[in-house]
């Protein structure tokens, strides 16, 4: 078990709360605050006040299965997963790696709980099973601040990411069937499409804890293969203030600092003879460029490279997040919307509307066959 420090008192953030809020909807408000990464700190610290809430009214039992959750208590399941991301995501200033290690590990912790709470509710796959123990094993390993996990199987990696789309489809269509049932006002005890309101609430509620399991087991690997950097630049901070202390304090009065450099050149001077035989005497200066290597130096340090290489996973992930966001809302066909389910958004309705008229239009404009330009040679007899 990993045992580490750090909360929202830590970090100097405290959790700000809205008059008359019930407790689905502070978490929500922080569920929202992770996924959009704007005032993770305020996130922090409402999750943990969330935390102790769902503990202190005893929602969940160590001898009930998901069965026996009920649908508004299922996506308190999740709190741990975020309280995770929200951690993993807090910035961190520059030199105090240590500060990243503690909010790694204790995200490595929490990401732990959740997938145990969700073994006891007996919630997960076999697959997703064995990937947790996997997880467990390594971190209970001495080792395991130091050494990197495998590369995830490229096969594996590509099913999970195939199974989170046809999860977040499967939910955009629960969304939309739940969107028809109040425009038609049709009452929670009726059924349509299969569906009564508590089922289909449920279904939705089911399939995001699966999609967030998921997102776990990624984000898990991904923050323990971060570990070892991490690890290495502690180290190469240790060692800095080390040194320091060393040269500012417990060095010997006898030690002498070599002189700065002047900044002049240095000066050679060429005696030689002309044609004549008269000796010419040349002084040279030598530049500076003369006594560089012959090799491109570094220009910044290993701790240097990990920050911005850090900071350009988080950019890009954000852009792919944006990015798939934008592609969910962007008008198609009208075929492409019913077999993602979002036939009843209006907008995109009358959008597909107008590609489909288009679409029309260059097939007639353009039968086929048109573009076949060897029908015309050749002997017509034949």
């Amino acid at each position: 078990m990993i045992h580490t420090q750090g909360s929202a008192s830590e970090i100097g953030a405290t959790p700000s709360s809205i008059e008359g809020e019930s407790l689905q909807e502070k978490f929500l408000r922080a569920r929202s605050l992770v996924e959009s990464s704007t005032s993770l700190e305020q996130a922090v610290a409402l999750l943990e006040a969330i935390q102790h809430e769902v503990h202190a009214l005893g929602l969940f039992s160590s001898n009930e299965t998901i069965e026996d959750i009920s649908t508004k208590s299922i996506p308190f399941l999740t709190i741990e997963h975020f309280l995770a991301l929200a951690m993993v995501g807090l910035p961190v200033r520059p030199g105090r790696a240590i500060e990243r290690k503690k909010l790694i590990v204790k995200s490595l912790q929490l990401w732990s709980t959740f997938l145990g709470k969700l073994e006891q509710l007996e919630f997960l796959s076999k697959e997703q099973l064995k990937e947790y123990h996997d997880l467990m094993e390594d971190i209970a390993s001495d080792d395991f601040m130091s050494r990197p996990l495998p590369p995830p199987n490229r096969d594996a990696k590509i099913a999970r990411f195939k199974a989170k789309q046809a999860t977040k489809k499967e939910m955009e269509h629960l969304q939309a069937l739940r969107e028809r049932r109040q425009r038609c006002g049709i009452a929670e005890e009726d059924e349509m499409d299969g569906y009564d309101d508590e089922g289909l609430q449920r279904t939705a509620a089911l399939k995001d804890l699966s999609l967030q399991t998921a997102d776990s087991l990624e984000q898990w690997a991904q923050s323990k293969q971060e570990l070892p950097m991490i690890e290495m630049m502690v180290k190469r901070e240790e060692e800095n203030q080390h040194i320091h202390r060393h040269h500012g304090k417990d060095a010997p009065p006898s030690e002498e600092r070599p002189p700065p450099l002047s900044g002049k050149p240095l000066q050679v001077t060429r005696i030689t003879k002309d044609a004549g035989g008269q000796i010419q005497v040349k002084r040279e200066e030598i530049r500076s460029k003369v006594f560089r290597p012959g090799w491109n130096q570094p220009t910044m340090s290993l701790e240097e490279l990990g920050e911005r290489e850090y900071k350009a996973a988080i950019e890009r992930e954000a852009r792919q997040k944006e990015a798939e966001a934008n592609q969910a809302n962007e008008p198609r066909r009208y075929e492409d919307l019913a077999r993602d389910g979002m036939e009843d958004n209006t907008d995109l309705v009358d959008a597909s509307a107008k590609l489909d008229r288009d679409w029309d239009d260059w097939k007639d404009e353009n039968p086929r066959g048109s573009g076949n330009k060897m029908g015309s040679r050749g002997d017509k007899n034949f």
